[in-house]
């Protein structure tokens, strides 16, 4: 079961929901972001680094992995145009949760951390809309831990 832990910033990609920033809000994203392309291979953070910011993707693909207990690298799912990338861990201070690797050459726009706390101080709407993004990746990991429990029970139990 892959799917994206990312969250949805400009629009709702095919298959999800949620509702893109309003416009005015999405502007004032856009004035402190650093747009660039990056090769394919490009790793824009790895699992356990401190975060810099968010990477808001716009064209191309970002593979999503961690490494388990033995040193195997696990994939989550992909990060697809309108995903932001490294959100959860801007929000706690804490870690980026999962490593992002540009699956094809990507251009995304960047957002130091910072920078993105301020403008979610001065922007309520913003803040609330990003409450509702991390609850989406909440219950979309409870969905793939209950999937991966049922797969294993019905493995152990042919």
């Amino acid at each position: 079961m892959k799917q994206s832990h990312a969250q949805t910033i400009v629009g709702p990609t095919p298959g999800r929901s949620r509702n893109p920033l309003p416009p005015l809000t999405l502007t004032g994203l856009r004035a402190i972001q650093t747009t660039k392309v990056y090769p394919k291979g490009f790793e824009f953070y790895l699992e356990g680094q401190s975060p810099l910011g968010i990477y808001i993707l716009y064209n191309g693909r970002a593979d999503l992995s961690v490494t388990d207990a033995h040193g195997r690298q696990l994939v989550l799912g992909s990060a697809l145009p309108g995903d932001i990338l490294g959100l959860s861990a801007v929000i706690s201070g804490k870690y980026y949760e999962e490593t992002a690797v540009a699956a094809v050459p990507s251009q995304t726009g960047f957002v130091k951390s910072q920078e993105f706390l301020g403008f979610l101080r001065q922007h309520p709407e913003a803040a609330f809309w990003v409450v509702q993004l991390l609850s989406d990746r909440v219950a979309t990991t409870l969905d793939q831990l209950s999937f991966i429990r049922h797969t294993e029970e019905r493995l152990l139990h042919q």
